[in-house]
């Protein structure tokens, strides 16, 4: 058994900046009411970065480690101490992540899942360790356990070997997957909105002013104010996104994928092909135009949430392929699902009404409102063609492919995506199948299938379709063969 060690100093600088960014609100509302320019203000921010540098170091000093042939040990605190014994068998997901500053110490950061931590959060983290500590690790995992216990994870030599990519997302490929993101849209106008809570309103004023100069001299200086304002989002989703994805690539070994991406941070993620429940096809409408996709794996475990909200991330094993290579490249990384393009049975075609009726209830509500407001009567109107479009799309291409005893696609129209979800019978936990009392005698009904993803259920449907339909799909289920 190796000796307790503490991680690398390094740790003291990620610890520093997750304090700074769980203050950075403060900060922000500080600036925008321009208390940094005080006395007070200055003295108040230099008293909360000392803070956060007390915190860090603190961590840093109560928090050690210890690596033995059959299992991991993390001891925290000082006055109220704590031990965490990780068990190599229990490990299900070891994520790697190393940021550009880490790399010239051979530095990274593990997040280690087991069977029985939270499925969107690691269950221990070892937040700055020298790269032969992972190393050795994967030894143990595999059982390849060195000659001595004595024996300090240091000690190991010799150049880290890796397999060939299975596949590499290319940087011209990484420029056409932000430029069709549309997403990025609609994080501006939260952003936006976020903000303005708190800019200054003489700053608002300014700027209303000045729009309203810039109106009056006429609809090509309007014009072009909206092509700057695409330009700037364009930009920011192809920063974000060449950052993210920034040399993506997708490895198979035994049974484990790889998946590795990222500029300034490098995320590494193993993914055990036992934890993956289902996969996801999805192709926007410009995308489509484009013809290509992006492909979502759906894990038991082992998928990141995004800030508080707990909203869980997309994870991705192909971001962005042509149609051409998307089912050969998925049959070449999971031989075992056999992929072949799927021949959807459309299901709820000349249903049209059944879509439509409840989105109908908008012409009353924008004809109320109009007495009140023209542009709320305007507005409803227009979500009201949107939510009809969207249903329009739903009846043409809802529908699905048993391709398997044990395999089912079903697709779908999410807000104007059109998405694939593969899944096997074994990994579908429950199968409901419900009607009403005025579609029981037209044998019209509704289907729903649940995964498990993370730790909610994935919801599959299809609705308004034919009771032989919801019959196949009900005797696929339940089949044991």
């Amino acid at each position: 058994m190796s000796e307790r060690k503490r991680f690398h100093p390094l740790a003291i600088v990620i610890d520093g900046f997750k304090g700074l960014k769980k203050l950075s609100f403060f900060i922000l509302l500080m600036f925008f009411n321009g208390e940094l320019t005080s006395h007070f203000g200055l003295i108040a921010l230099s008293a909360l970065v000392l803070l956060v540098l007390i915190q860090a170091l603190w961590k840093y000093f109560s928090q050690t480690y210890q690596i033995s042939s059959e299992k991991i040990i993390l001891y925290r605190g000082v006055f109220r101490k704590r031990e965490t014994d990780i068990p190599y068998e229990r490990i299900q997901t070891i994520k790697q992540r190393q940021w550009f500053f880490f790399k010239p110490f051979n530095v990274i950061q593990l997040l280690i899942e087991t069977a029985g931590g939270d499925s969107t959060q690691a269950e221990a983290s070892m937040p700055a360790v020298n790269i032969e500590v992972w190393e050795w690790i994967e030894k143990y995992r595999q059982g390849e356990q060195s000659e001595s216990d004595d024996q300090s994870p240091s000690n190991l030599g010799g150049e880290k070997v890796s397999d060939a990519a299975d596949y590499t997302v290319t940087n011209s490929q990484i420029v056409l997957f932000a430029l069709t993101d549309l997403s990025i849209i609609a994080t501006l106008i939260a952003v936006i909105i976020f903000i303005s809570e708190f800019i200054p309103e003489n700053w608002i004023t300014t700027a209303t002013s000045m729009a309203e100069s810039l109106l009056r001299t006429g609809w090509l200086a309007a014009l072009s104010i909206l092509f700057i304002s695409l330009i700037v989002v364009m930009l920011l989703s192809l920063l974000r996104t060449f950052i993210q994805y920034y040399n993506f690539q997708v490895n198979r070994t035994n049974r484990t994928l790889t998946i590795e991406s990222g500029l300034f941070e490098r995320k590494i993620q193993k993914i055990p092909l036992e934890k993956i429940q289902g996969l996801k096809i999805r192709q926007q409408p410009i995308r489509k135009l484009l013809g290509i996709s992006t492909v979502e794996l759906l894990l038991a475990g082992g998928q990141e949430t995004e800030g508080e909200s707990g909203i869980v991330k997309k994870l991705y094993i192909l971001p962005i392929i042509s149609d051409q290579q998307l089912y050969e490249t998925l049959s070449d990384l999971l031989p075992e699902w056999n992929f072949t393009r799927p021949k959807i049975k459309f299901v709820s075609r000349k249903k049209l009404w059944y879509f439509w009726r409840w989105k109908l209830l908008f012409i009353p509500i924008a004809a109320g409102l109009a007495f009140l407001n023209y542009w709320l009567a305007l507005a409803a109107v227009a979500v009201m063609l949107l939510l009809m479009l969207n249903s329009w799309l739903e009846e043409k291409h809802q529908g699905y492919h048993i391709q398997t005893a044990h395999r089912l696609c079903i697709q779908n129209i999410e807000w104007f995506t059109k998405v694939q979800t593969f899944v096997e019978r074994q990994k579908v936990q429950s199968f409901t199948e419900r009607t009403t009392r005025w579609l029981f005698p037209k044998q019209i009904g509704h289907i729903n299938l649940f995964i498990k993803t993370g730790d909610n259920l994935e919801t599959l449907g299809l609705n308004f379709i034919d009771e032989t339909d919801i019959y196949k799909l009900s005797r696929f289920y339940r089949n044991k063969n």
